[in-house]
């Protein structure tokens, strides 16, 4: 939603959202709130504020502000999450070390649940509003739209609620109303049925994006594409009790319903269709603070607001570092790196080693700290800020008192939930899966995801397999290059029972590439370039200091840091710098060890999925303090 809207209205009626604030006010048949909903759902603008502390939920640390998008979603085969350590309650996330007890997946619980809650007060009290039936035609309208939403907002919430947790205590109707609140948990597959309804039900009552102001809400194209992936997800794997990966047995019909919802989008590209640029995309709109973008590309989003409760630690606790300050909880693998073919753009906007020095790309990074790049200090603007030395983010900084600078923790950077990308490749995939083969209209939707990340250069997108496991391979590749750092790769690989196999062959391609042998093709993806697994890789990287470069690729005409090519042997002789009359680069200043034993050993082999266990890993357990407020929780997540 709209910031402004957020930041003036919210903050007035947020006890209207009749929000639950604790595992105990869920599980304890406390008062709501002292404002009883026939106040709150008097009139519109009160209505629209109570959905507004639906969509807050989603936001600040515990949500997508850090914890659910960040912290909970690695180590997969991209990044090492968390950083590079067992002791905090983030490592204990990203390693697979989890306990019950763990603080940070309680607060999400209860903010998750308090999001439902006041979801359903929308769901429930809004279609009995008089507006809503005998109201205006705009009247009418408006209330449609809230009504719609409440119900994405819930189905955003529990679909995420139940790839972390599994199967969970389910109400559709405001707890006031529930009679007994100590409920048990009801099977996923339930749950997901519900959510499927009620989102064919939201198609129906919400507009399409340009039939509205440009705004940050949900829209019909993001019901159409929530309930897609939610229809995926219910026909793929997941971990169920005593601790088995199973599917279920209707899959073939979730993915039509996966396949027909991608479909309608794909039939409607005057609403949503690809960003023309991969790196415009993350640059102009995303870290420009963009609310939408021309092509819709951007289908849904969490938007995010100044405060500690709904803002945004992408790109402060993430990303990019400028002048050594900036995040480093998610150091990118460098066998993701060489994952990319050389040709592959999207490589340089992912996955980033190298920082920012006095506005300028002027420090190589070692492979053991390299970062995400989609969500970089230094594209952030509109506004921009000012970081510690005096240099800003971008154009328009906001001014911060010195002492604040080299500290920022919050850019209000949405973050994107799904994209076109994921809508074309969802659909390759239930193609594929359903013809048993690719067909064309799989082949083309994969090949245009792949051609703009070649920036449309068709001879270098690779050959499509003519088969079923090929072509599935070639998918679970694409996703892997596509979705790099938007936590989106583990629960790919889950659902899709791979996660162990993964996390194994890339903890043993580190090793390989550690000891400086040749890394191995993996098994459940299509395999990169022959030239990105060899053995001769550069050890060392030479740099050129203060390249004004807009990236960090060998390529780029506007300027380039790096000497040396990333495929090939360390040049026995010091490149020349011609910056610098062409004399020899000092290799204490201008060179890296690219990768070593050490480096990689002691920041990813030994903590890289540390305590990862097939049949358990997969899902976290349930909240101590939940089950210890409701022993119908129990039995606990297997193996726990």
């Amino acid at each position: 939603m709209k910031k402004a809207t957020i930041n003036h209205i919210l903050v007035t009626f947020i006890v209207m959202a009749l929000a639950m604030g604790s595992c105990k006010k869920y599980l304890s048949p406390e008062p709501l709130s002292t404002i009883d909903p026939s106040v709150v759902f008097s009139n519109i603008p009160n209505a629209k504020a109570a959905l507004n502390g639906a969509y807050l939920s989603m936001a600040g640390d515990y949500g997508y502000g850090i914890r659910v998008s960040y912290y909970y979603a690695y180590d997969d085969d991209c990044i090492l999450g968390g950083g590079s350590s067992l002791s905090s309650p983030r490592h204990e996330e990203a390693h697979y070390t989890l306990k019950a007890g763990n603080t940070d997946i309680g607060n999400t619980f209860t903010q998750f649940y308090a999001g439902i809650e006041r979801a359903n007060n929308c769901i429930y009290y809004v279609p009995k509003m008089p507006q809503y039936s005998n109201g205006a035609a705009a009247e009418k309208a408006e209330l449609r739209r809230v009504h719609g939403e409440a119900l994405v907002v819930r189905a955003q919430l529990f679909f995420e609620m139940v790839r972390i947790w599994g199967d969970l205590p389910a109400h559709w109707v405001p707890s006031a109303l529930v009679g007994d609140l100590f409920e048990k948990r009801t099977d996923r597959d339930t749950i997901y049925n519900h959510l499927l309804a009620d989102l064919d039900v939201a198609k129906d009552l919400l507009p399409w994006r340009t039939a509205v102001p440009a705004d940050e809400r949900f829209t019909k194209g993001s019901a159409i594409a929530l309930r897609a992936k939610i229809a995926l997800f219910a026909g793929g794997y997941s971990l169920r009790q005593p601790g088995e990966m199973k599917r279920r047995e209707d899959y073939l019909d979730l993915y039509r319903m996966c396949r027909a919802e991608c479909d309608t989008l794909i039939r409607h590209r005057e609403q949503h269709t690809l960003y023309p640029s991969f790196k415009g995309f993350w640059k102009d709109i995303v870290d420009a603070h963009k609310a939408v973008d021309p092509q819709g590309d951007l289908i849904m989003q969490v938007a995010m607001a100044n405060g500690t409760n709904s803002d945004s630690k992408i790109g402060a606790q993430s990303g990019t570092k400028i002048n050594g300050v900036g995040g480093s909880l998610g150091n990118m693998l460098p066998i993701y790196f060489y994952q990319f073919d050389s040709t592959d753009f999207r490589r340089d906007v992912t996955v980033v080693p190298f920082e920012v020095v006095r506005d300028r790309y002027g420090r190589g990074h070692a492979s053991n700290s390299i970062y995400d790049g989609k969500f970089r200090r230094d594209w952030i603007t509109n506004p921009g800020y000012y970081m510690s030395n005096g240099q800003t983010t971008g154009s328009n900084p906001v001014t911060l008192t010195p002492a604040s600078n080299a500290n920022i923790q919050n850019f209000q950077i949405n973050w994107p939930l799904i994209r076109f990308a994921d809508v074309l490749l969802m659909f390759a995939e239930t193609e594929n899966e359903l013809n048993g083969g690719p067909s064309t209209a799989a082949i083309n939707a994969w090949k245009e995801v792949s051609l703009r990340g070649h920036n449309y250069v068709a001879t270098e997108v690779p050959a499509p397999p003519g088969d079923k496991t090929g072509f599935f391979k070639l998918l679970v590749r694409e996703r892997h290059l596509e979705f790099g750092g938007e936590g989106i790769r583990k629960y790919d690989l889950i659902r899709w029972n791979l996660l162990g196999t993964a996390l194994t062959e890339t903890k043993d391609n580190i090793i390989r590439m550690a000891a400086g042998t040749a890394m191995a093709v993996p098994s459940y993806m299509a395999s990169p370039p022959a030239y990105t697994l060899t053995a001769n890789l550069p050890k060392q990287m030479w740099f050129y200091q203060n390249m004004p470069a807009e990236d960090g690729s060998l390529t780029n005409a506007g300027g380039q840091i790096w000497a040396n090519s990333w495929y090939k042997p360390t040049p026995s002789a010091a490149p020349l710098d011609p910056t610098n009359g062409n004399t020899p680069l000092p290799s204490s200043t201008n060179r890296v060890n690219w990768y070593a034993n050490n480096n990689l050993t002691n920041t990813y082999v030994n903590y890289f999925a540390f305590g990862f266990q097939s049949g358990k890993s997969e899902l976290y357990p349930i909240p101590q303090a939940a089950i210890d407020a409701n022993e119908n929780l129990r039995p606990q997540n297997p193996n726990y």
